[in-house]
């Protein structure tokens, strides 16, 4: 049993460790999905976007777009603008795209716009699919501006956490699509001039502290 406690505790303080390295000494992969619809329950993915961060700098090379082979793209094809036929050109199994996915997460941190949501659908798919259990430190954009906001006492309207009025608080373009690709990329971008708000000496246990957490993916 004690060998089991420190061992634990080993494991804790080696973690507590790492976060406190500065931010920039990690990578990060940002991530979105776009989907049927809003219930990770009787919805589903309709495709994949994300890029990585590394040493501070958004990796173009590193970008993917995947778009899976689904019966139905559902009533927000208006949003993504994905249609039957690109399905049928470009459908990926989501199996295979997930496993896919799971390869470039593994040693990164995972960055979304409102992990609720996003994370919630991850699950639901990684159970449908069967497949391995995974460990995911992530970080929220949203929840960032949110902290961001709190602290110096400024009321955001409602919808004033969208992805679009959040860049728009940092003087960052606005871009006409939106695709997953498109809107992973809005939000590496949008991560970067947070942290450059924060100051240089930013960590990722003060990011974590304010807007991140821990998630399990596994097929139970």
């Amino acid at each position: 049993m004690w060998c089991r406690l420190l061992s634990r505790f080993k494991h804790w303080q080696q973690q507590r460790q790492s976060l406190l390295r500065a931010w920039s000494d990690w990578e990060y992969i940002v991530l979105d999905i776009e989907t049927s619809g809003l219930d990770a329950k009787q919805d589903h993915i309709v495709s994949l976007g994300w890029v990585c961060i590394k040493q501070g700098v958004i990796d173009l090379d590193s970008a993917r777009h995947l778009v899976l082979d689904t019966d139905e793209v559902g009533e927000n094809v208006g949003i993504h603008m994905i249609t039957d036929a690109d399905i049928q050109q470009y459908g990926k199994k989501q199996e295979s795209a997930l496993r896919y996915l799971r390869h470039f997460l593994r040693g990164r941190i995972l960055v979304v716009h409102h992990a609720p949501l996003e994370i919630s659908f991850l699950k639901a798919a990684w159970q449908k699919h069967l497949l391995p259990s995974y460990g995911l430190t992530w970080l929220d954009t949203l929840m960032l501006e949110k902290a961001k906001a709190n602290r110096a006492q400024q009321p955001i309207q409602e919808g004033g956490f969208r992805l679009n009025h959040c860049r728009e608080r940092y003087s960052l373009p606005d871009y006409q699509g939106h695709d997953a690709l498109t809107d992973a990329l809005a939000t590496a971008e949008l991560l970067l001039a947070q942290i450059a708000y924060q100051g240089k000496n930013c960590r990722l246990y003060d990011l974590s502290l304010m807007a991140g957490g821990r998630s399990r993916l596994s097929p139970r």
